[in-house]
């Protein structure tokens, strides 16, 4: 029996993930490792930390199954991140995580610069969410640093050439960097343009190209076999489309994590879309999907445990005990309205001075009722996605997966506003399982990937809307639009005479 070793490496966690030839997923094990937050909205990680859970998990999994069946090793890891090496592989500063907003400055001048051109190149705006503005502010805050800079690397890469000891990207991360065209080329003058060396843009190969083999010393350093096999991997969310099943135009998935993440393959990149939703590369060359990114996902009910618990921490036990009083609620949680940008907002919107606010509180208001709110108010806003994605193409049905669908009155809820059926997959690990979907394909041990994928998906479940809950959300979403560009003004002119008074 042929195994494949997958390396997910998270924006919190790495999930290492034995699959066999049958597509069926052996053994998978976790690792976290922790971001520093930092001033004016740094978020870092050191990239040591993940070579450190690669190596704790790899241990775990050796104690569980025999890994001389492993064939090939690939990787997914969390996108628009930016690692930066010098001429002898040494890390040279820490990761610039995706949410890093150091780069607002940055983002604005490439905006006035390039933004029509990177727009025709690839469908999206300039903002901190990509890479290049992370690039040009690392060579204008930390100029010895970047002069030292041999490449810059995308998180799973680096893994990748601690292993094997080369350097690739992939399209899928490339895209990312805002450089990139539909052909998945570089486009030198948007790096010149922005003032930067074209020789530190590493170069690109195919999600599943092999892009090495473990090196001697990548064997001595994490455990493994020297001489396996290494596929070049994807972006998270590309492979995260794919361990979902989704091939052809109009296939959507929901992935209920900490943030919140809407996929939705795409016939084109629609100009009516930009800004409010980015558009990306699929692991399938010549393909795209369109990504909602919701900030306010996982984490805003996480927070609602945290404040109702006596300890001020995340509450499993107490978030199934709300989500049971709050499936006794009707829609609309008795008049209550949640705006539930906790952390700024994301798509549409993608407004960082956007806050969170609960109308109609009243002194008989339940712990149920405030939950089920919170949850309405997350599901509206991604309702907003939804609706940008139909006008892309038409979409009969949602794919949902993610921790968030073990909170029960959850997906009722997303039934419910969205209107169209939703089909409910149990597997939390849809990066992973892409990842080892795409290193079989490397290995040649799947022929058709999209087939694969789609075979192995396991609907556990499918839900039909309600009507009559579906008409009542319809009025209570018009009134949750009016009721956010009324908070959303007052939100940006407080924040304003903050700033004034500093």
């Amino acid at each position: 029996m042929a195994y494949i070793l997958a390396i997910d490496l998270g924006s919190s966690q790495m999930k290492l993930m034995v699959m066999d030839e049958r597509a069926n997923a052996v053994l998978t094990v976790s690792r976290q490792y922790p971001t520093t937050a930092g001033k004016n909205g740094w978020l870092e990680q050191a990239p040591g930390d993940w070579e450190a859970a690669l190596k704790s998990g790899i241990a775990e999994l050796k104690e569980r199954v025999s890994l001389d069946k492993i064939e090939v090793i690939s990787l997914s890891g969390h996108m628009s991140a930016v690692v930066l090496l010098d001429g002898e592989g040494e890390v040279l500063c820490p990761c610039i995580m995706l949410s890093d907003a150091r780069s607002q400055k940055q983002s604005e001048k490439l905006s006035a610069q390039m933004g029509d051109s990177i727009r025709q190149y690839t469908g999206n705006p300039v903002n901190n969410a990509f890479s290049l503005p992370k690039l040009v502010w690392l060579k204008e805050q930390e100029p010895g640093i970047f002069r030292r800079t041999k490449v810059w690397l995308s998180p799973k890469d680096y893994l990748r050439f601690r292993l094997t000891d080369e350097i690739w990207t992939d399209y899928t991360d490339a895209y990312n960097s805002l450089c990139l065209d539909a052909s998945m080329e570089w486009r030198e003058e948007i790096i010149e343009g922005a003032g930067l060396r074209r020789e530190i843009f590493p170069e690109i190969v195919g999600p599943a190209d092999l892009a090495g083999t473990v090196s001697e010393e990548g064997a001595r350093r994490f455990g493994l076999k020297e001489g396996t096999p290494v596929a070049a991997g994807a972006a998270d969310m590309a492979c995260a489309a794919l361990g979902l099943g989704m091939a052809e135009p109009g296939d959507t998935g929901l992935t209920l994590g900490t943030c919140a993440t809407f996929l939705s393959v795409v016939p084109e990149r629609k100009e009516s879309c930009y800004g409010q939703v980015t558009f990306h590369p699929h692991v399938t060359r010549g393909k795209f999907y369109a990504l909602g990114s919701h900030f306010n996902g996982g984490a805003a009910v996480n927070w609602i445990s945290e404040i109702l618990s006596e300890e001020g921490r995340i509450d499993y036990a107490m978030i199934g005990r709300l989500s049971k009083e709050a499936e006794g609620i009707p829609a609309g949680s008795r008049g209550l309205l949640t705006i539930p940008f906790l952390v700024g907002s994301g798509s549409p919107y993608f407004c960082p001075s956007d806050r969170a606010h609960m109308i109609g509180l009243r002194a008989g208001t339940s712990r149920g009722e405030i939950f089920r709110s919170q949850l309405e108010g997350i599901t509206y806003n991604m309702r907003q996605t939804l609706r940008l994605f139909q006008e892309t193409g038409q979409i009969q049905e949602l794919i949902l997966a993610g921790g968030g669908i073990h909170v029960a009155v959850w997906p009722k809820i997303i039934t419910d506003v969205f209107g169209i059926p939703v089909c409910i997959t149990e597997n939390p690990d849809v990066s992973t399982v892409g990842a080892a979907l795409i290193g079989g394909a490397a290995a040649g041990i799947f022929e058709n990937l999209e087939e694969t994928a789609a075979r192995r998906l396991e609907i556990t479940e499918r839900r039909e809307t309600d009507q009559r809950n579906f008409q009542r959300y319809r009025k209570i979403y018009e009134r949750y639009l009016r009721y956010y560009e009324m908070m959303h003004s007052i939100d940006a002119g407080e924040q304003k005479d903050e700033r004034d008074c500093l």
